[in-house]
């Protein structure tokens, strides 16, 4: 799944990604969203940053993710692109002292693939599936391009599907 996404077409990718963003972008307005959270795209993943800045300057807090050790997740104020620093795993994070241990009324999630239904697979290490069982309330919305989804996938125990799976499409 990772060969196939990161083949794609540049102009393609650029283009589901507009549309992803739109779709985005109508959903956290339809649910009201005050409080994001948002991974932020690393290699061949959806390009958010547009809407992610969007966002941020309508006043929207995002938060996104500094990945530790141990399945854990600190999350961090994003106040653009400007102000991120190398983390692990070729990510990027907030700069930032005080990690954010509030709410959201949205989880952005990232993944290799999802199914139709909000099964989920990740990278392999378990983060979003430890970090979307301490927000339950949270909305977990899946951000994939279409070739991503699946028919179906392994599902184990510790798994945490999502609610909604955003790929750009009617």
């Amino acid at each position: 799944m990772l060969a196939l996404r990161d083949a794609m077409d540049p102009t393609m990718h650029a283009t589901q990604s507009a549309a992803i963003r739109n779709e985005l972008r109508a959903l956290i307005r339809e649910r009201k969203v005050r409080v994001l959270h948002s991974f932020l795209p690393m290699s061949s993943e959806v390009d958010l940053y547009p809407l992610l800045d969007e966002l941020l300057a309508e006043g929207i807090a995002i938060y996104a993710p500094k990945t530790l050790k141990g399945r854990v997740l600190e999350n961090y104020r994003y106040h653009g692109q400007e102000h991120l620093v190398p983390g692990v795993f070729g990510t990027r994070h907030p700069a930032g002292d005080e990690p954010y241990t509030g709410s959201y009324d949205m989880i952005l999630v990232p993944g290799l693939a999802f199914t139709a239904k909000g099964d989920r697979l990740g990278y392999g290490a378990g983060y979003y599936d430890t970090f979307l069982k301490q927000h339950p309330s949270a909305y977990a919305v899946a951000v994939c391009f279409p070739l991503q989804v699946v028919a179906a996938l392994p599902v184990e125990a510790h798994d945490h599907p999502v609610e909604l799976v955003v790929t750009g499409e009617d």
